[in-house]
């Protein structure tokens, strides 16, 4: 390098391609351009016109890359992966942070790294150049696996490029913040030595470090053949710069060393947007894709592994296990489980839900098989004692899948063959009575279709049964059903007001019709406690919007459908009918003069001695151009809230809605919340499933907190916005996107504060008591932890060892006590990629993430 090459600002050039592998296009047209580009791009790196290559830090492309490229590329793109020229990872899938579990999120990083370990180059830089925002424990996730930088845009609002990131437990990483985002090709335009020195006069200024970074590239974009001659000519010219081709990985380190002790720290989440768009909407666009996400986490982490985990199973189904986490977490990229791509894309993910839905079931199916709780087999070897192929459910297992004592009710679903029955009596294997409740009966068939003869369908009935059991952390409860001699009667509904009631609460309808909450510990009662709201939505898939003639409907009435009492649960239905506009008007400046009516059915349920409310609602909307919301009243003002997101208890200041009249270029300020699951507003505690965006709203002077429901928009993205008037990709329709016909929602309310962690109750109720066919004594023993505020986030089979994953949702320690136990072993704290790591086993400090396994030993 010359004395004058010397004097320059050096410029590390990171030539780049950030590829969403559906968006605007679905999967197979991106693949087929992902194809051409990295022809392009190899031929380029083996002739000397492209040094290196970073593509994206998602090995998900390169899966695809070489699953459907010619064998000739696939050697030559693997031959430059070993030879440090293409880097790949971190991650499996550039995710939405906030939309899936941190178990999901970790698993994404495992899986990456192993791939691009596999493959022979990994980059060890926390890589997230798109993502909408980033979890507050994000610095200590990448820790966990070894990884001590991070590169992000959206998100940070700082004047400088370098900062430090800390979790909420004290973890730091250092950090580079795109001041001008990841998309620049100034290399590519025709005007590019103009584009380029205006980019690089802008990062300089906010550049802490000597050494300045361009992310040469940009969404779906080639690397010109032109790269290598323009940065020389460039060098030759240019009097202030001087660029040399780098890894991303090599720049962050130069970064850091160079801003050492001038860093500025961040805690916590980045959700600001005053520099960059974070399009906060999506949290509850095409809400039905959280639902399924969430429905296949919940039974990967809350049946499939801890069953394979006791189930004492030779043969363990490592490879179907790992490629069903991989469907999972694809379908968890940003644009995708976001909501924000074409409609063909969000179809295209209906369908791989119903494939991943075959497979959950499949490998629950498969275990019962092997472990001999069910038969695939009509004609089994005559030393075989096996269960009849054609066995309903008369004899069933109640499995525990958390390290948790369940003390408590819950409803499974029982399908017997024959006919209908008035009642059941339910007792466990060794012929103890088991408490239970008919609560309904319909109709059912199955298809059976063993291995070695013809399928059978069975007829039959589905029973809806509300057990009391008590069973021990990670064990098995054998039970078996006899028919009752006595059907279980109800009492009649009461007469108008409607109402059912516990120790802890009274629900009911007033004279108008309201639904009223009363707290019977407290005596405060809340009217109308449980409302709908309709206002017009002119955004599009990324952004709420509110056109110019704003028009609300609120509906806080219900009618009577039932009311019963049974012994230990009572049961309130009701109907509501919210009749709002059709759609926005053809100039979308307001309503349409047509309306509809939109239903919903909302099935209340009170268990005796629950804390908690349970709520079922069933909702069809009609109408378009809208955003409903569920309005609940709150029993005391409060000036911020608390929801869950990844390993991570937040806590929110409460801002509200500021809507601008006119058009800018600007964001509005976020004023929505994620929640993954639980939302905490003063004395008001609300569990869901995948109802993940909440804002607290002001309405005629009085806090409601407002959960959406359905978000109606018909465009992926819009320039006419008044709370982002820039595009945040092609202005295309989305018919679908508009979200007609039906929809499910669960939900639990519980007043006046509950007796453990929040987040404890939610726990329980994402990851119930499972109910499975069959019995067996092939049962490992269980183990239960004395601490009910420890969060688990996955138990599993890690090899021939036990893998235990929890966090710590509090401020303080906590202990961390294992019940005796004869099968375990010693528990030893190990990193997120199994590493044997300092620290205590029997102590989780505050916000901390903690692996342990322990080898098992056989029964």
């Amino acid at each position: 390098m010359s004395k004058a090459a010397n004097q320059k600002r050096p410029v590390a050039v990171v030539v780049q391609t950030h590829w969403d592998r559906e968006w605007y296009f679905p999967h197979q047209t991106f693949v087929a351009r992902l194809i051409e580009v990295m022809s392009r791009v190899v031929a380029q790196l083996e002739s000397g016109k492209l040094q290196q290559f970073l593509f994206d830090g998602q090995t998900a492309a390169y899966e695809d890359l070489l699953a459907n490229a010619e064998p000739a590329l696939v050697t030559r793109v693997e031959a430059l992966v070993k030879e440090k020229r293409i880097a790949l990872g971190p991650w499996y899938v550039m995710a939405d942070e906030f939309l899936v579990c941190g178990e999901s999120l970790l698993r994404n990083l495992e899986i990456g790294i192993g791939d691009a370990v596999a493959a022979g180059n990994c980059q060890y830089v926390g890589y997230l150049p798109d993502t909408f925002g980033h979890i507050g424990q994000m610095p200590q996730l990448l820790a966990n696996f070894g990884i001590h930088s991070a590169v992000m845009w959206r998100g940070v609002d700082l004047p400088v490029a370098e900062f430090d990131w800390q979790a909420p437990d004290g973890t730091r990483v250092g950090a580079v913040f795109l001041t001008q985002g990841y998309y620049q090709h100034p290399l590519n335009v025709t005007d590019w030595q103009a584009a380029l020195a205006r980019y690089l006069d802008s990062v300089a200024a906010r550049s802490l470090s000597t050494e300045l970074l361009l992310t040469q590239g940009g969404d779906h974009l080639l690397s010109v053949d032109a790269t290598a001659a323009r940065i020389e000519a460039f060098n030759q010219t240019n009097t202030t710069y001087q660029l040399v081709e780098k890894s991303l990985a090599d720049h962050v380190e130069t970064a850091m060393i160079q801003t050492a002790g001038r860093r500025q720290m961040i805690c916590g989440a980045l959700r600001n947007n005053a520099q960059a768009f974070v399009l906060p909407d999506v949290l509850s666009t095409r809400r039905y894709l959280k639902r399924l996400n969430q429905d296949a986490e919940d039974r990967l982490l809350g049946v499939v592994e801890p069953l394979l985990a006791q189930l004492q199973l030779d043969n363990y189904p490592t490879r179907y296990l790992q490629d069903t986490w991989r469907m999972v977490i694809q379908q968890q990229a940003h644009d995708s489980i976001c909501g924000c791509s074409v409609d063909q894309v969000h179809r295209e993910m209906g369908t791989r839900y119903q494939l991943i839905d075959q497979r959950l079931k499949v490998l629950v199916e498969r275990a019962l098989a092997v472990a001999g709780m069910v038969s695939v087999e009509q004609h089994p070897g005559q030393l075989d004692v096996v269960p009849d192929v054609f066995a309903d459910d008369a004899i069933f297992t109640l499995f525990n899948p958390l390290p948790l004592a369940f003390t408590g009710s819950l409803v499974i679903s029982l399908f017997l063959r024959g006919e209908k029955r008035a009642a059941l009596s339910l007792k466990t294997s060794t012929g103890e009575p088991l408490p239970c409740v008919l609560m309904s009966v319909r109709s059912d068939a199955i298809l059976r279709s063993p291995i070695d003869d013809f399928p059978e369908r069975l007829e039959g009935h589905r029973y809806e049964v509300m057990v009391h059991c008590a069973i021990a952390g990670l064990e098995a409860l054998a039970c078996v059903i006899e028919q009752a001699t006595a059907p279980v009667g109800s009492s009649p509904a009461a007469a108008m007001p409607a109402a059912i009631e516990n120790r802890r609460y009274r629900i009911f309808l007033n004279d108008l019709g309201e639904l009223s909450i009363a707290n019977r510990l407290t005596g405060q009662t809340l009217t109308p406690a449980l409302s709908f709201v309709s206002e017009l939505d002119a955004g599009d898939s990324y952004n709420f919007s509110p056109p110019p003639n704003q028009q609300r409907v609120v509906q806080t009435r219900y009618s009577l459908v039932s009311c019963r009492t049974l012994a230990g649960v009572q049961e309130l239905v009701l109907a509501v009918t919210l009749t709002t506009p059709q759609s926005l008007s053809a100039d979308r400046a307001g309503a349409a003069a047509e309306t509809v009516s939109n239903t919903g059915v909302l099935r209340i349920r009170l268990f005796e001695g629950a804390p908690t409310i349970d709520f079922s609602l069933e909702w069809t909307n009609r109408a378009s151009d809208q955003r409903t919301r569920l309005v609940l009243a709150l029993p005391s003002p409060v000036d911020c809230t608390f929801s869950d997101s990844g390993f991570e208890w937040a806590r929110h200041p409460v801002k509200y809605a500021d809507y601008p009249t006119c058009v800018t270029r600007q964001e509005m300020p976020v004023v929505v919340n994620p929640s993954l699951s639980t939302i905490v507003a003063g004395d008001l505690v609300f569990l869901h499933r995948a109802m993940q965006e909440y804002e607290v709203l002001l309405v005629n002077g009085r806090q409601m907190l407002g959960v959406t429901l359905i978000r109606s928009v018909g465009w992926m993205s819009r320039r006419d916005l008044v709370t982002r008037g820039v595009g945040a990709g092609p202005d295309l329709a989305t018919p679908e996107a508009q979200c007609l016909g039906q929809e499910v929602f669960e939900f639990q309310i519980a007043m006046g504060g509950i007796a453990v962690h929040p987040l404890s109750v939610a726990q329980r109720y994402r990851r119930p008591v499972v109910c499975l066919r069959g019995s067996t004594s092939r049962w490992a023993g269980g183990f239960e932890i004395d601490n009910q505020t420890l969060q688990i986030s996955a138990v599993r089979r890690v090899g021939d060892s036990l893998e235990l994953r929890l966090w710590n949702p509090t401020d303080g320690d906590q202990p961390l006590v294992f019940m005796p136990t004869p099968h375990a072993g010693q528990w030893q704290r190990v990193t997120a990629n199994g590493e044997q790591c300092a620290g205590s086993a029997t102590l989780v400090k505050p916000h901390e993430i903690v692996t342990l396994r322990c080898r098992r030993q056989r029964n």
